[in-house]
């Protein structure tokens, strides 16, 4: 339940980044943490202007995240996805590099799951078009708790097929994983990885071994520090705690 202290946190800080995305800081603020993938051709301006144009960075807050870290930097995908063009620009990228990476073995599907991941499959496979058609398919997504389900429709991963796990922002690697663990149990070939934002800041091995295994496309990496919650310095300056789920859209 929000209280009247967490609704006054929530009205102060979206006073506050409105007067950011307006301000003269706002390119500083971004180009601090705002890294191109190594995979994607969209350049630093064009990461910084859909980023920008979202308002989907949070600073100098105080968040819990989906995984229980809390964190001073978020980013809110679902204010990306408000924006078809934006969705559009980022799905062409991500399509491309399918194109590249895996012309000689393709692919037969993206797997993803029923959030705003879904609007981006959707749109990689529509950009990839005759060039190499993909199924999308799709596991459950609890908008309440962030988890992904498992559950896939009967019929939609055949044996030895080559399929992509897809996410819109990985911060552990593990929900990306968990998708991939969908195409493996159903017998298909976990073929790649792709997430539009790392978030994970160098800090959690998972991604490493995941990056190393896999052909892995992010468009975006930012450095988001996180913290578990006894470690948090934030939790120390007794300032208020926000849900991932109370981020409003800008």
């Amino acid at each position: 339940m929000t209280t009247m202290m967490d609704r006054m946190a929530l009205e102060e800080l979206t006073r506050r980044h409105l007067d950011f995305y307006v301000g003269p800081d706002i390119e500083t603020k971004l180009k601090a943490i705002v890294r191109p993938g190594p995979h994607s051709s969209l350049s630093l301006e064009e990461l910084l202007a859909v980023l920008r144009r979202s308002r989907s960075i949070f600073f100098e807050t105080h968040v819990e995240t989906v995984s229980g870290h809390h964190t001073a930097t978020y980013l809110r995908f679902e204010s990306i996805a408000r924006f078809p063009d934006l969705i559009a620009l980022i799905a062409r990228d991500m399509a491309d590099w399918i194109d590249r990476t895996f012309r000689d073995q393709p692919l037969a599907g993206i797997v993803a799951t029923t959030s705003a991941a879904q609007m981006l499959a959707t749109a990689v496979a529509e950009h990839l078009g005759e060039r190499m058609p993909l199924r999308t398919t799709f596991t459950p997504y609890n908008g309440e708790t962030g988890r992904i389900g498992t559950d896939v429709a009967s019929g939609t991963i055949h044996t030895g097929e080559r399929f992509l796990s897809l996410n819109d922002v990985t911060t552990r690697g593990q929900c990306v994983r968990k998708l991939g663990n969908v195409i493996t149990d159903h017998e298909g070939i976990l073929a790649g990885m792709a997430v539009f934002a790392r978030r994970d800041s160098g800090q959690f091995p998972l991604m490493d071994e995941l990056m190393s295994t896999y052909p892995f496309y992010y468009t975006v990496d930012l450095l988001m520090p996180q913290w578990e919650p006894a470690d948090c310095p934030l939790c120390r300056q007794d300032g208020p705690l926000l849900s991932w789920r109370e981020m409003p859209a800008l």
